[in-house]
């Protein structure tokens, strides 16, 4: 790759009204004391850049978060139309693909099988190697949708500033680290090499305790909630056992850069 240093994005003009919906659950595998409601609904604002104001101090602090959103993501799984033999290097082209989805405002639940599939095949075609990190992830956005990027800490702080202006979060993780027990061979092998991945997953929305993902990896990958320690825990677990792609405990931004051709938002 020609330049691995992810560029700053510029979110001066992005300001817009930005609505987090809490999607439906069932079927999903949604894990834990977090379902997912279909009529709760949080509105957020994407703050625009504030002047200090007069004082000693001459800073503006930003209004908090709310306690909890959850952005409406469209959902597909890495392998559409079933055929998972021939998707198994597809979570970076279906998690773009999501992303995508979401910023161009689809409004699907799921995403159309079909449209989904030449979506990540196409995609895939772009990859420059199969297992891609976050800055490589960031590249391939930038290069063929014309996206910023950036990478933040994984941090509840940052994840809730980052979601509460409409923005999802790319995680690097390994599979079975998320705890999510629909994953093949998690309980009879659990953490083991060959088992358990290097996989991308889609952050799309937080509450006090952790947060949700729309995960491609499996049938059941939809909108389902860990903590933050699991989280914390399956990037750490891809960093000790996939050194060559380890970034250390830090979340992916991608998003239209202010200006644009492409408006941010779901509204």
């Amino acid at each position: 790759m020609r330049d691995r240093t992810p560029r700053p994005l510029r979110w001066g003009g992005a300001a817009l009204a930005v609505i987090a919906v809490l999607v439906t659950a069932a079927g999903t595998g949604a894990l834990g004391r977090h379902p997912v409601s279909a009529n709760a609904t949080v509105p957020v604002s994407a703050a625009p850049v504030q002047s200090p104001a007069p004082g000693a101090a001459g800073v503006v602090d930003p209004p908090a978060p709310p306690d909890h959103v959850l952005l409406q993501v469209p959902f597909t799984t890495q392998a559409p139309l079933g055929n998972w033999a021939a998707h198994q290097e597809s979570c970076e082209a279906s998690t773009l693909t999501m992303l995508v989805a979401y910023w161009r405002h689809d409004t699907s639940v799921v995403i159309d099988p079909a449209a989904a599939d030449r979506e990540i095949n196409q995609i895939d075609r772009w990859k420059p190697r199969l297992d891609l990190n976050d800055g490589m992830m960031g590249q391939l956005a930038r290069l063929h949708f014309g996206y910023g990027y950036d990478v933040v800490p994984n941090d509840p702080s940052v994840i809730a500033a980052q979601l509460a202006a409409g923005r999802p979060l790319i995680a690097e993780v390994r599979t079975h680290g998320l705890g999510n027990p629909h994953y093949p061979g998690y309980s009879t092998h659990f953490e083991q090499d060959g088992w358990s991945v290097p996989h991308f997953v889609l952050i799309i929305g937080y509450d006090k305790t952790g947060v949700w993902l729309n995960d491609p990896g499996i049938t059941l990958g939809r909108g389902y909630h860990i903590t933050y320690a699991q989280l914390s825990h399956a990037i750490a677990d891809l960093d000790e056992h996939h050194p060559a792609l380890a970034q250390g405990q830090v979340l992916l931004v991608i998003a239209p850069e202010a200006g644009g051709a492409v408006r941010p938002g779901n509204v």
